[in-house]
């Protein structure tokens, strides 16, 4: 393990995932602009890779209004949802798109034996770009958790989500 907390193959699998997509939001930056799928009432779906990973999904509102949730489960006894209240902007002459805004979060460990549950606040900073159905994201999340005593945490998850909505 590491100071971070990962084994160092996980944490070298993320970094080149981390670069991966730092150069597909670069090269979005310098692409004509496109019509992205950010449509009122569409529901996007997918992976995320990071600390921590899981399903994720999004769910457009009124722009530039969309809502998030991830979900983490190791299978055994831990388990953890995030969710974020999120507002878009595009940025100037890019189908790239920043995004940023508060969030709420719960974890359960050791589930199966003596829970602690923990509780706390987060929000969320992040770049997507949609790559025709597919909306791929990056983001910072900076928490802080409550219980069992006051912590700070900082996720960053990079992922793939799949818009649901017919076209």
């Amino acid at each position: 393990m590491t100071t971070s907390g990962l084994h160092p193959r996980t944490g070298g699998a993320l970094l080149r995932i981390g670069r991966l997509l730092a150069v597909g939001a670069l090269l979005g930056l310098f692409a004509p602009a496109a019509h992205a799928q950010r449509d009122l009432g569409s529901w996007t779906l997918g992976p995320q890779v990071g600390r921590p990973g899981g399903l994720t999904a999004k769910h457009y509102r009124s722009a530039p209004v969309a809502y998030d949730a991830t979900l983490t489960v190791d299978g055994d006894d831990f388990v953890r949802l995030s969710a974020h209240r999120l507002w878009e902007r595009p940025l100037p002459d890019s189908m790239v798109y920043v995004y940023y805004g508060p969030g709420l979060l719960g974890t359960g460990r050791r589930l199966d034996t003596d829970p602690a549950l923990s509780a706390g606040i987060a929000g969320k900073l992040g770049l997507n770009f949609y790559a025709e159905r597919f909306e791929v994201f990056l983001h910072v999340a900076p928490a802080l958790h409550f219980e069992p005593q006051p912590a700070p945490r900082l996720s960053v998850g990079v992922g793939l989500r799949y818009d649901l909505q017919q076209p």
